[in-house]
């Protein structure tokens, strides 16, 4: 799989992601908040937030396998 169609298939699996989940794991891996912080800032438990960022994760790395060739 080439860079741009990789980059793609990403930024569609990000997009496809609810509003709630985007906005936690940018809390976390982009403004550099803790879990506690990040759950504190959007009204649920560091659990949570555990929970999103792996769902983000998976989601985002998984895309590649759902890839056009």
């Amino acid at each position: 799989m080439t860079r741009d169609r990789q980059f793609q298939a990403r930024w569609r699996a990000w997009n496809a992601l609810p509003p709630g989940d985007r906005a936690i794991f940018a809390s976390v891996r982009i403004d550099g908040l803790d879990y506690d912080e990040a759950a504190r800032r959007h009204g649920c438990t560091a659990q949570d937030v555990e929970q999103v960022i792996v769902r983000v994760l998976v989601a985002v790395m998984n895309a590649d396998d759902d890839a056009p060739p």
